[in-house]
């Protein structure tokens, strides 16, 4: 007869009690739904995850999470390349209390993530999404409304991309969108059909004044209104930060444009019913010549030009 010995590795955990089993294996596409989801499932697709969280942490690098019904999913860390996807089955989103924030992302520095379709509620949470490190980070489709500090951080301690578009921030009580780099921080930005209302803060507001890197950003076709502060804003000190605002709106705001460094330039835009229609404090704001600039309390003086080529 034949016997069966254990390995000699297998015999000494069995010894100590320790039990052998396969390790879970990622995928590259993982499933969330709010119906049928249990976060001791594999994720995926006729065994979904219950959670952002779980299902981020069961799928590969490079890899996409795709949510199946509406629901809220908890808040999450990002630390990989990763899709978060809601392409139109209802509300998916979170929550956001306790002071935290809805989104932390914090991957490597060549990392890609994408967010589309999800609202992230803030009921005492502090950001809806914070971002730390990653190489590039695009928003669309998505809702960031009433936290209790800016819908978006966005402060990068390396070289860093944001790309915002469809996308409402609403509500909150710091600025709707605040690009922050620190230290040798650089980011690059652009936001497309963005919509900014009754922030606290600016509706978007660039802050290189922690920062020796650049900011280099664009907003087309945008509205920031109602915000206390102020519709668009530059910051800088020993870096350099450069905003240009194109075809978009600046209306009922604190100021309507500002600058207390770097450059702000602004051309077939309207700014109207603010407090101020422009401020200079510091820096270079430049008009194209070519706004509707009216309807203002300071009776809308006419902001510096700049050639229009």
């Amino acid at each position: 007869m034949t016997s069966l010995r254990p390995a000699p590795l297998a015999a000494s955990l069995l010894a100590l009690g320790i039990s052998i089993a396969p390790a879970r294996a990622q995928l590259a596409r993982t499933f969330v739904s709010a119906a049928i989801g249990n976060d001791a499932n594999d994720c995926n697709r006729l065994t979904p995850c219950r959670t952002f969280q779980a299902a981020h942490d069961k799928t590969f690098d490079l890899g996409e999470i795709t949510v199946l019904d509406p629901g809220g999913y908890g808040a999450v860390r990002i630390t990989k390349s990763i899709n978060i996807v809601n392409d139109g089955v209802g509300e998916a989103g979170m929550l956001v209390s306790g002071g935290n924030a809805g989104i932390t992302i914090d991957a490597g520095a060549a990392s890609y993530v994408n967010l589309r379709g999800i609202t992230m509620q803030g009921i005492g949470g502090s950001h809806g999404i914070q971002f730390n490190s990653g190489f590039a980070l695009t928003i669309e489709n998505c809702v960031v409304r009433s936290h209790s500090n800016d819908g978006i951080r966005f402060s990068p301690t390396g070289a860093s991309n944001l790309a915002v578009s469809n996308t409402l921030l609403a509500d909150n009580g710091g600025d709707g969108v605040l690009v922050f780099p620190f230290g040798s921080g650089s980011a690059k930005a652009a936001f497309n059909r963005v919509e900014a209302y009754n922030n606290k803060g600016f509706g978007i507001q660039m802050d290189g004044a922690s920062t020796t890197g650049a900011i280099d950003a664009t907003v087309m076709d945008s509205v920031a209104a109602g915000n206390a502060a102020g519709g668009y804003r530059t910051l800088a000190s020993s870096g350099s930060t450069r905003l240009l605002v194109m075809r978009s709106v600046s209306a009922n705001n604190g100021s309507g444009m500002e600058t207390g460094g770097g450059t702000l330039r602004f051309g077939q835009s309207t700014v109207t019913g603010n407090k101020k229609s422009w401020v200079q404090s510091g820096g270079a704001l430049r008009s194209y010549g070519d706004n509707n600039i009216d309807g203002n309390a300071d009776g809308d003086p006419a902001p510096p030009t700049t050639a229009n080529k």
